[in-house]
């Protein structure tokens, strides 16, 4: 059985150009997935893909603005 890659919640925050906030923001808002390992959330690819569609491309444009 192959296992999904798990991404940090700083990963995470990197590839969507975000600080780690705005990521644990999402979670406690229920927007994006993730798993507990431990204490610790992960995020795998798929919830990543599925917070991005579910938002769409219009993410990026209004983080970067908001700063």
């Amino acid at each position: 059985m192959d296992m999904p890659t798990l991404y940090t919640p700083n990963e995470v925050a990197d590839y969507l150009h975000v600080s780690r906030g705005t990521i644990y923001g999402l979670l406690r808002n229920n927007e994006i997935g993730s798993v507990k390992v431990g204490r610790n959330r992960r995020f795998t690819a798929g919830h990543v893909k599925e917070y991005l569609t579910k938002r769409g491309p219009e993410v990026v444009i209004d983080k970067l603005y908001s700063n």
